[in-house]
Order: C-alpha cells, then structure tokens, then sequence
C-alpha cells in the first residue's frame, strides 16, 4: 500500500514501468482474473496504451479505463457503498445541470418587463437577458429572444458550476465543522455567505476599479443565488457520498469487505489536470491500496517552483511602484535595500528560471509537479527517477536536453550542421497552401530509407482550428487512391464523419425545411443526400427525375397553402407555384395525361408510367413534411412538451432511416439514447418541487445540442494507423517521430477566445491546480517540441494571402523563435546554403536572424509558381500536376493563331440534306455555323431552376400565353394557364390583357386571311450532293399568312425572308411575283413581295455561298446586326466604291456603334445579343484578333449582295 510515482521524459520508460507493475508475480494463481484499473487523461492515452500493451504482450484483456482520477473515483463510489441508487442520483450529468438552470430562470423572464427588484441577487443576469432582446418587438419575437439568451446563460453556468465542484468545493485545511477555507467557495455559498471579492480578485500592477469591482460581486451574487437555492443540497449529497466511503474504508470491521471490491492497485498514466481535491483523493486511498503514478515530466531537475523571467521582471516593476506609492521620499539607497531585502525573502535566486522556456510554456505541467512534490513527504509516498540521458545529435536534441538538464541557454553554444533538419519552419499564404506543402513534405518524409522504416503512424499533425480546416483536409487529402497523385491514408481524429453528419441532416431536413421558404433548391439538396435517397428507396436519376417533374409542374417555394399563409398577407390566397400545387398536377396527370382543367387542378401532361412510383414516393414525402411542419416552432404556437417526448419523436426518426439500412446514423442515436437515460435516471431520483421529467424545452435546443455534441468529438480522439490530425492539445502526451503544427498565427494560436463568460475562478486570483485554455495551449506546444523523436514542423502563414504583407506567428512561436535564434551559432553568407533572391528578401521581410536562415522555408502563394520548383530551394517539389502547369506557364508564349487565317476543310462526300430552319439560323448567324461545323459547343453555366413565382409578366411571359393561346379555342378559361400568370391580384388583369392582345393579334390577322396558311415540307433540289427540306404553303395560294406570338425584331426579319425565297424557288415559277409572304408578329406585320421564282433563286445563291464560307472561317455578319435599323423603319445605304457596293459612311457608323455597344445602360446581357460583339460565341471565336476589322471586311464582301434586297423588298406595317 501506498503511492508510488514514477517520473521520466521518455513514454516509453514509463511504459516499462506499467508493464513490470501489471507483470508481477502473484502467490494467488487466480490473480490473473483480476481487472487491471488505468486512470489516464484522455481516450487519446487510453488507445495508445491499450495499443502498446498488445504490442508486448501479444494481447490485451481484463483492462479497464477510467477517463481522469474523477472517473475512477466514481466507479469506486459506486463499488463500495451499498446504496448504488443515492451514487447514481448524486453524479448530476452537466446537461442536466444545464437543463435545471434553464428551469431556475425561466419564471423570472416571462413578463413582458423586468419585474425582478434591484435589490435581488437574481437582477442584474435577468436585466441582461431583457437587454440582449431590448431592441425586437414586444410578443413572440422578443420572448423567443430571451429563450434563446437564457439558453445560453444556462450552458455557460453549467460549465461553470461543473468546474466549481471541482475546483472550489473542497476543504484544503481539513476543517473541522463548517470548512472556512477561502478557496472552497461552494461551502461559503450554502451558508448563503458571500465571498470577500476584494481580498481574492487578482492584484494586478492597477488598482482595481471600483466597476470592476461591483460587476464581480454582481457576478459573485446572483451565481451564490441560484447555487444556494438549487444546487447546493446535491452537492452536500455528493459530499456525504464522499464521506461515506471513507468511513467505510477507516472502520476496520468494513473495510476488508470495501477493499474487496476495490482493485489492488490502481495505474495512473500521465496527468493533464490535477485538482487538488483529486489529488488528496489519491493521498487517502493509497493509505488502503496502491497507486502507481507514471508522471511525465520534462526535466530532471526540481523546478516546482521556478517562474518565468519575464513574469519575474513584471512581478518586480509592481513591487517597486507600491513600494514607492507608499514611501514617496525614499531614496533610491533605500528602494534598492527593499528590493534586496524582498528578493532574499522570495528566493529569487534559486526560484529563476534557467531556461525560460520550461517555465514560459510549462506552466500547468510546473503546477502538477508540484502538487505531486507534496507527496514525496514523510512514509506515504516513494518517488523513483527514471529519466534517460541521451538525446539525438540535432538542434531537436538540445532544445529538448537543454530542457531536461535546466541549462541555461548560451548565446551561440549550438553550431548548425548542415544536414539538421530537425525543425523545419514553413512560411505560407493559407491554411489551404499549407495543406498542400504539407501533403508534398509528407510524400518525401516518408519515402525517405531509414533504419526503421517510415509509417503513416508515426506522423502527428496539430492544428488548433480543426474544424475549420477539414474540408481543406478532405480536399487535399482524397479519401480515395487515383492515378493522378500520391495517395497518403489520413485520419482527421475527433471530427464526426462526413456520412454521420449528411445523415443527421436527411434527418432534420424533415423538420427544417418548412421553416423557411421551402425553395425548389432547399429540396433539392435535401432530395440529394444520400441518406434522403436510401430512405425513400431512390437512386440519383430518380431523384433528378423526381425535380425535374416538380419543376415542369410549377414548384417554386413553399410546401402548401397553409405554409404559405405564414408569408403571405391575409388577403392574398394565392396558393400556386408551392410543392402542393405541382404534386396535385402531377397526381391527376397520372390519370388525365393532357393539359386540361379538372375541378380547379390543372393536369400535368408529360407524366410518363416510369413516373407513377416516383409521384407516389413524393406524396409519401410531403406526408412526412406535412406532419413534422410545426415540431420547431411548437413553442412558438403556445404548445408545450417535455423533453422527453422529443427525444422519443427524434429517436423514432432516426430509427426510420436506420431501417434503412444507414449506419451512419448510430453515432446519433446513442447521443440521443445517452441524453434519454440522463433524463429518466435524474428524473427518477428528483424530488417533487423540480419536476425534472416534465421540463419543456423547445425543439431546436434539444436539436442544437445533439449537434454540439456530435461536431464536438475533439474530445473523444484517438491515435490512428494513418497519418493523424487532430486539434492542438487533444492527443497528449503521446510521441511521435514526426510532428507537424500548422496555423501557429497570431489570433488562432494560442486561442484566448475560448473563455468562459461569468467565471469568477477567471476574474479572481488564480490557485495551485487551476486549468487555463491558454496555459493547455502552452503545454500543447511544449509537449510537442519535447515528444517529437526525430521532427518538428511548423507552419504558419507569414505572408497575407490577398496582399503579400508580412504576417507575424504566434506568440508562442516567436519566443520559440528567438530562443533557437539564442542558442544557434551565427554564421557567415558563405557558409550558409544559397538562396534565391526571392528568398532573401522574404527572409529579410520576416526579420529572421540570418543563423535561422536554413531551418525556414520560404513558399510561393500558388502552387503552380515556376519559382517555387527552383532548383535552390531547401524542400523538395515532385513533377506533379502542378509541375505540369508550372511547365506550360514558363513555356514562351507565341499568338495563336487566328481562325480567320485558316481555312477549315469542309467536304461533302455524300448526299447533304438541310433542314430549311436550321439552316435559316446558321446563315442569320454565322458564328454558331463555324463552331457547330468544327464541332465546338460553347458551354454555358447551367441554368438555374427559377425559384422566383411570376409576380408580373415579362416580354417571355407574354409571349409565352400569346403562343398557348393561339393553340387554343376562345372559350378557354385563366384556369388552364395556372401554370404560367402571375400571383396575387395581377393575375386576372394579366389575363385580361392577354386575352385582348390575343384579340387585337386575331383582328389584324383578318385583314390578310381568316386564318394562317397550313404548311407542308417540300424538298428544293439545289444540287445533285445538296437538298433541303423547305416549309411551303399546303395549298397553292397567293399570300402565305402566319401569326407569331413574339415581336417583330432583326434577326426575324430575315427568317421571313429566306422563308419567302425559298417558297418561290420551289415553285419554280416566274409568274410567282404576285405571290406574298405575311407575318403578323404582335407588334408588326412583315410582308416580302415582289420577286419571281428565278430572282429568288439569284439571291439565295449568295445565302448558300455564304453558308459555304462560314463552315471555313468565321464570317463577322449576325443578321441581327445589319437589319437593326429596319426596327424602326430606317435601312442602310450603300455606295460604290472600286466598282464593289459598301456601306455608307452613316450606316458603317451606326453598325460599329451597335457592334461595340456594352450595354450598360441597357440592363440586357450582352452576351446573348447576337449583333455585338460581347456575345459568348463571337468573344470565343475572335479572341486576339481585330473584331472591328473583321466586321468591315465582312460588310464590304457580302452586305450588299445578302441584304440590300432585304431592305428593298420586305415592308414593315
């Protein structure tokens, strides 16, 4: 019986020492059976140990962990006593910790004001909780605000009051009766005794102000409040629990049965925290068993009570001002004698740090090995040193034996070998850079020959913003080998999987998506999830399948019409264009496949019998969203639900998707199973005042903390057989041969954000055994420096990414800094490796001391730089596909070549059959007949699904009924273009000017025909290898009348033309000059006369010699174009020049004027109009080439010929 405490730098000795204590020989054979207990810090421990264990001892079995002392001490609560229940009740969970302060508060923001006294210890968190909803609306809104605040406030004082119990509630005098203990605040607080702020809050060289003051006894108040009121008679219960065990343990007539249930010995592998009540925990029970401590511990020397030079210098500076302030005639003999006489009492030469280092970033390990100093007192506790005095012949090596022997660094003392890449520092733009970089450092580190070969498992990377640097991760690092890169497994430890969290997310999407405006693409990415499409049985073309139907009926947003009565005014019960709208069309399409009205529901008609199954899936989904529309906002509606019975409804859910077969989601449902158990098992033991079970919180809390709880796995990583990454001070302390910290930036490292708002153990002055965010960051780093066996690597970025400006490291990466800058010998430009100029400067920019010059490596901001694939630099670059394109980018550059100036082979071998209308559009647009010809297809982005529901008609809209129109009778109803008018009351207005424009189109129709010209396709034979297809008049009439919907515009007019040509040159009449071709557009009428059959064909010969040009150049002529002037009645003139006609010097003028025209002040997207320039196709086709020039040349060969008939023949009325 008794503690023991082993101490060494090296894991690997204090591994020696588990196994020699596990492996003793035993005068009991049944020994064996008996479970070996392991305390450790973090399942991160656990896992390696459990891992080196089976390693030396073939297997591991009849082991049991226990996460930190407070886990253990528990578990022997509960083997000891005989009251398991009153163990069980005492060990509040902190979700329920947080769920009782919730329940606490609630009454006392329920009114509309603040009804709370000034006068109550309460006032001042409740006033804040109204402030934070002080500028929202009375009602709803405003109290869901405060709901939310007070959530929140409940979260940060469970925290909080967690961290109390066990770093304030404890006697550390041994008190008898009633503790008086200034640390043990908790006891204070259930006399209801307020605690001397003024005496515990920190000193600082200022004296405190008198607000700083008050705000922390506010503070100190309303925290005594609810402690006294809600908490503190549990905590007595755990006390006496406590208690209780030890009373069992002191009675020699119970104490062989206790011990029986105990372990014979308890293993405590490393330590990241120490409370002092954990620690007499220890003290008492190795009075009755043993426990072994395998502490880790930097240095060999006793260093429990240095501190940090800095510290020290500060420390002083305050010493003489108070001195001073007090004694305002002293003399500068007599402040010089206090201060000898004051250094005498500290110790102050025996307490200064030899190595800074230690004591800058070591502190939490100095306070742990201090508290286990106490132990090496009297009988109770034996220490045996077990370091290992040797360390690698690096820079490494003596950073880490300066460390271990407390030398005191010398300026100069270690000289650089050449060769030394044991700290490497690596200097970015990014976090994505770095990651890159990384993968490339990687791939060499590990291909490199070793006499132990080299293991994904035996690289660390740290970062201490994970989260956000995941999915650069999973980028940069495919999760699946390919031929195109270097495949390295990596592990990203203590992040939720990609799978788990797309399938909470099918999960919730159910409840979610009816709380917004329920878009056509919020169901798309909801349709997509993989989880989505497993659970209703789907596959991806299904599911595509399935929106495109959607969006053919008419689905804009929003599920049905009570969910859009959420959004819409009272009076406007226009329901269209919502999911409902286009499922009914859909449903009745399945037995009425035609565009037709049937009781208020228009049918859909491209319902297909493949689709049935998919409707009949999406009913079922629009049940399910139909029943889950309110879950969220059930508090919102006035109705009220225990948790439990969300937690039974959510539950339901993700065992529906696990019927399914998706595993992904047992991750979830243990969370929501562990907080089930929680509630049922604090519920059964509470008493009848609190009513715990029926605690109603709203849906989205619940919701919010199944998700924190699952992103927030951090603390539950683990070492992997893959290249780890994992969040700074996670997995500690463990070694590896190679480890990597990235993001060490000022403001993400350490990170000084991560504080706990309302903490009095922050605001007042500090105790041995306290834990900082910051102080674990500082050991996080220093743990890596000293566990690294052969490597450290460090990132960080040092130049801004948008502006290239210097960016500073991390605090703690700059002392690092200036102490190898300290201890390594400088040296002269000659002896050091060549730099680039680039480097030189980026060195000198980042004002790194030129001894540091070899350990720094300098990257470009992009990866594809020429520059950073110089021969000189110091990292290694492989011919990847960013060599590749750092390739083509130093090739020297040539002009391409013009398209205009090559001819492109176009031959016809066989018979070639044209399509009058195509081939009307490729002449009337030269550009797509070029590319068409060559085979390119100019891609555009796809097109967005409009989410928009028509508010008013467009020209498009308008267009659009005018076309449906004309294919219907005069007794149509609005009903039958429900798929197509506008909401709300525009839509009977829109109908009635449609249905007049409609009219107005039928009146003018009549002064040329009753009705338009039925058309046939007849075939003009223009060559033996060339025909077309041509659409004529069926009849042998004199006037071909047509009525368009759309507008009378340039490009149209040509196609009215060509039509008019190609009519006469297939009735091969010359008498045909009485003949006319009509259009009625809705704006105009277009009407070609006066040719025969002959001239016709005379004019189509320069069309089809144009046709034959622009298959092999492109020709700058857009139809478009040139006819633009006859939109408003004007045309073009030409003269003669050289014995050719061109444009005059007005209408050459006018036509580069529209060529060049940027549209900004047109509010069109140029790049669609085809008669300039900007167009997609023409940018494409005449890049780095004289489009102006172009044009000319094309108005000067073919305007004339093609369309000065045009203007000459064709009128507009």
């Amino acid at each position: 019986m008794g503690i023991h405490v082993i101490q060494s730098q090296r894991l690997d000795v204090l591994l020696q020492g588990v196994m020699a204590s596990i492996t003793q020989p035993s005068a009991s054979p049944f020994q064996v059976f008996k479970t070996q207990h392991f305390i450790v810090p973090s399942p991160a421990q656990e896992q390696w140990l459990t891992q080196k264990i089976a390693e030396q001892q073939g297997m591991t079995a009849n082991y049991q962990f226990h996460q930190r002392i407070r886990g253990f001490q528990w578990y022997a609560y509960q083997q000891v006593l005989e009251n398991k229940e009153q163990v069980r009740k005492a060990n509040i969970p902190r979700l329920i910790l947080k769920w009782r302060i919730h329940q606490a508060l609630q009454p006392f923001i329920q009114p509309e004001q603040n009804t709370v006294v000034n006068e109550h210890p309460l006032y001042s968190i409740v006033q804040r909780i109204y402030d934070s909803a002080d500028q929202l609306q009375q009602g709803t809104e405003k109290q869901l605000k405060k709901q939310s605040m007070l959530y929140w406030v409940a979260e940060q004082v469970s925290q909080l009051f967690n961290n109390y119990m066990i770093y304030r509630g404890h006697c550390q005098r041994g008190c008898t009766g009633v503790c008086r203990c200034a640390s043990n605040w908790l006891a204070a607080w259930g006399q209801d005794h307020p605690l001397d702020i003024e005496r515990l809050i920190s000193q600082t060289d200022q004296q405190i102000s008198a607000f700083s003051l008050n705000q922390t006894q506010q503070l100190e108040a309303w925290q005594r409040w609810l402690w006294q009121n809600y908490f503190h008679a549990d905590f007595v219960e755990m006390q006496s629990i406590d208690a209780d065990f030890w009373q069992v343990l002191d009675n020699p007539q119970t104490r062989q049965r206790a011990l029986s249930q105990l372990p014979n010995q308890v293993i405590v592998f490393t330590l990241l925290d120490l409370p002092p009540s954990q620690l007499q925990f220890l003290r008492r029970l190795g009075q009755y068993l043993d426990v072994l401590i395998l502490h880790y511990n930097p240095s060999q020397e006793y260093w429990a009570d240095s501190v940090d030079p800095l510290w020290k210098q500060r420390y002083d500076l305050g010493v003489k001002e108070r001195f001073i302030a007090k004694n305002p005639n002293a003399t500068d003999a007599e402040i010089q004698n206090f201060f000898e006489q004051f250094n005498l009492e500290f110790n102050a030469l025996s307490r200064e740090s030899r190595h800074p280092l230690l004591t800058r970033l070591g502190k939490q390990a100095r306070d742990h090995f201090s508290l286990l100093s106490q132990l090496a007192g009297g009988e109770e506790g034996i220490w045996e040193d077990l370091f290992v005095d040797y360390f690698p012949e690096t820079l490494l090596g003596k950073v880490q034996s300066d460390i271990f022997y407390l030398a005191e660094p010398q300026a100069g003392q270690y000289e650089l070998a050449s060769n030394d890449e044991s700290i490497q520092l690596h200097v970015c733009h990014s976090s994505l850079r770095q990651l890159e970089v990384l993968k490339e450092q990687l791939t060499h580190w590990l291909s490199q020959p070793d006499s132990v070969a080299r293991r994904p498992s035996d690289v660390l990377v740290l970062a201490p913003n994970l989260a956000e640097l995941e999915p650069l991760i999973r980028s940069v690092f495919p999760a699946v080998p390919n031929e195109h890169e270097v495949f390295l497994p990596v592990k990203i430890a203590g992040v939720a999987s990609l799978d788990a969290l797309n399938a909470w997310r099918a999960v919730l999407g159910r409840l979610q998506l009816t709380q917004g405006r329920f878009a056509h693409d919020d169901f798309a990415d909801w349709l997509n999830l993989s989880a989505t499409q497993q659970r209703y049985g789907l596959d991806y073309t299904q599911a595509q399948r399935m929106l495109a139907l959607l969006s053919d009926a008419g689905f804009k947003r929003g599920l049905d019409a009570e969910h859009l009565k959420q959004s819409l005014s009272a009076d406007d019960q226009d329901y269209r264009y919502s999911f409902k709208f286009a499922l009914d069309r859909l449903a009745l399409g399945i037995a009425v496949p035609a565009h037709v009205l049937v009781q208020d529901i228009l049918s859909y008609a491209q319902v297909q019998p493949d689709d049935f199954e998919l409707i009949g899936i999406l009913i079922q989904i629009y049940q399910d969203l139909s029943i889950r529309r309110n879950w969220l906002i059930a508090h919102e509606l006035g109705q009220q639900s225990p948790v439990e019975d969300w937690l039974k409804k959510l539950k339901d859910d993700i065992q529906e998707f696990e019927q399914a077969d998706i595993v992904a989601l047992k991750a979830v449902r243990e969370i929501v199973q562990k907080q089930e158990r929680m509630l049922t098992l604090a519920s059964y033991y509470d008493d009848a005042e609190t009513h715990l079970r029926q605690i109603t919180l709203p849906l989205p809390y619940i919701i919010e903390e199944i998700q924190r709880t699952l992103q927030s796995q951090s603390a539950q990583v683990e070492p992997t057989g893959q290249i780890t990454f994992s969040q700074i001070g996670q997995i500690r302390p463990i070694p590896y041969r190679l480890i990597v910290l990235l993001n060490l930036d000022t403001g993400k490292f350490p990170n000084r954000d991560a504080h706990i708002p309302f903490d009095l153990m922050d605001a007042l002055r500090q105790q041995l055994g306290d834990r900082s965010r910051l102080e674990d960051d500082q050991g996080a780093f220093l743990d890596a420096v000293l566990l690294a066996e052969e490597q450290l690597w460090l990132f960080y970025n040092g130049f801004d990414v948008n502006d290239g400006e210097v960016r500073e490291p991390s605090s703690i990466l700059q002392a690092f800094r200036d102490h190898l800058a300290l201890i390594v010998k400088p040296t002269s430009s000659e002896d050091r490796p060549p730099l680039s100029e680039a480097d030189l400067a980026g060195l000198e920019a980042l004002q790194i001391p030129p001894q540091l010059y070899p350990l720094y490596h300098l990257h470009r901001l992009q990866p594809f730089d020429p520059l950073g694939f110089m021969a000189e630099l110091g990292h290694v670059r492989y011919q990847d596909h960013w060599f590749n394109v750092a390739s083509k980018i130093q090739q020297v550059k040539g002009e391409r070549q013009a398209w205009v100036n090559t001819r492109y082979p176009v031959e016809h071998d066989e018979m070639l059959i044209l399509n009058s209308q195509q081939w009307i559009q490729d002449v009337a647009f030269p550009a797509r007949l070029y590319l068409k010809t060559l085979g390119v297809e100019n891609l555009t982005a796809t097109e967005l699904v409009d989410q928009t529901e028509p508010l008013l008609l467009d020209g498009l809209g308008k267009y659009a009924i005018r076309h449906f129109l004309q294919q219907q009778d005069e007794q149509t109803s609005a009903g039958i273009l429900q798929d197509q008018l506008p909401v709300g009351k525009v839509q009977h207005s829109a109908w009635q000017q449609s249905r007049l424009e409609q009219q107005r189109l039928l009146e003018r129709l009549q002064q040329y025909a009753a009705a338009p010209t039925l058309t046939t396709q007849r075939v003009w034979r223009i060559s033996k290898q060339l025909q077309m297809v041509c659409v004529t008049p069926k009849q042998n009439v004199q006037d071909w009348v047509s009525l368009e919907a759309s507008s009378a515009r340039a490009k149209r007019f040509v196609k009215v033309w060509l039509e008019y040509l190609l009519w006469l040159a297939v009735l091969n009449d010359d008498s045909a000059t009485e003949k006319r071709r009509i259009v009625v557009f809705s704006d105009q009428t277009v009407i070609c006369e006066g040719l025969g059959s002959e001239q016709a064909k005379h004019y189509l010969k320069h069309w089809l010699q144009l046709w034959q040009e622009a298959q092999q150049q492109p020709v700058v002529l857009p139809a478009a174009l040139i006819l633009k002037p006859m939109e408003k009645g004007n045309s073009h003139q030409w003269v003669e020049q050289e014995s050719r006609w061109v444009l005059g010097e007005d209408s050459q003028k006018q036509v580069l004027k529209d060529w060049n025209d940027t549209g900004d002040f047109s509010g069109f997207d140029m790049t669609q109009n085809e008669a300039c320039k900007l167009h997609r196709d023409w940018q494409f086709l005449l890049q780095e080439q004289d489009a102006t020039a172009l044009l000319q040349y094309a108005c000067d060969h073919y305007s004339y010929a093609l369309y000065q008939p045009i203007f000459e023949f064709l009128r507009v009325e």
